[in-house]
């Protein structure tokens, strides 16, 4: 893995937490990149390491959606190649002056060997003793903008539970893996705790949902003993639940199925979030993209 993880500083850090964000599968509302780029920008956070893309990206993948085109980026002037943007796995840390300071992982989630990019993770985090790993994610669910974020965790050892249970609810899933969970076996595996913490945002929101990182990263910073100011962050959620409630308010079908699944969403209090389409979704979907093609944006 040395040939792979990059070191180019060695900060010393104080019992560092680290938190990952990928773009892939788990960034429902860019909530799991858009977290860490938050908090890397606000923060002035220094990059120290990185993580080769040689081995670990199939770039040939035909698809018409951003997350999955995996084609590096190029810049090419007069006939003149001028940039090749391969993508990037860094990471960034930040000292807080505190009892922890904090590491910050921004990737792309590998498509190949995933044993071996979990590791480099794992790597970071037993040179620099973080004692735990926290990955963010973000997953489409039939779930309100109007109503408190859903949370869900998945941990790597029973007594994380404790910690996490006042705001998130336990994962109860069988089917085919998210590099997410690979990651954290890896590290249960050489001894360091990870929680998966991941947010159920809804589907009619595609762009970044600051609400949902609002909601994420403050319990996660709890957890890790960092009093970062969120109020920023916070007012951006504010005015994103204002502009959708606007939104909503342009179309009367729209609303009407919005108010559905708040009844909805409210009745199944305490029951596993439900991922599958509905009638009554399905209709405000297509009512929300009726806004859009009208030229309405609405988020």
């Amino acid at each position: 893995m040395a040939d792979r993880l990059i070191i180019q500083d060695k900060p010393e850090l104080v019992d560092p937490c680290i938190l990952v964000g990928l773009k892939g599968w788990l960034n429902a509302g860019e909530v799991s990149t858009g977290s860490i780029d938050y908090l890397r920008l606000k923060l002035g956070a220094r990059p120290f390491a990185s993580i080769e893309p040689s081995g670990f990206y199939v770039y040939q993948i035909p698809s018409s959606a951003a997350e999955q085109t995996m084609r590096p980026l190029v810049k090419i002037k007069e006939g003149l190649v001028k940039r090749l943007d391969l993508p990037r796995n860094e990471f960034f840390f930040w000292k807080s002056g505190a009892a922890s300071d904090l590491i910050l992982f921004q990737g792309v989630e590998p498509n190949l060997d995933w044993p071996a990019y979990a590791q480099a993770i794992v790597d970071v985090a037993r040179q620099f003793q973080a004692p735990r790993i926290y990955s963010l994610g973000g997953i489409f669910d039939q779930v309100p903008h109007t109503r408190q974020t859903r949370i869900m965790a998945t941990v790597s050892h029973p007594r994380l539970k404790d910690e996490l249970k006042t705001f998130a609810r336990f994962t109860d899933y069988e089917g085919p893996s998210s590099f997410n969970t690979i990651l954290l076996s890896v590290a249960r595996e050489q001894g360091i705790e990870m929680a998966g913490i991941s947010a159920r945002t809804p589907l009619y929101i595609q762009d970044l949902n600051a609400k949902a990182c609002y909601d994420l990263l403050k319990n996660v910073l709890t957890l890790a003993g960092l009093g970062i100011d969120l109020s920023d962050l916070r007012v951006a959620g504010e005015a994103l639940v204002e502009m959708m409630d606007g939104a909503f308010r342009q179309n009367a079908t729209a609303l009407e199925q919005l108010k559905k699944l708040e009844e909805q969403f409210d009745a199944a209090m305490g029951e596993e979030p439900l991922q599958g389409p509905g009638e009554d979704y399905d209709k405000l979907l297509e009512e929300m993209r009726k806004l859009k093609r009208e030229g309405r944006k609405p988020h």
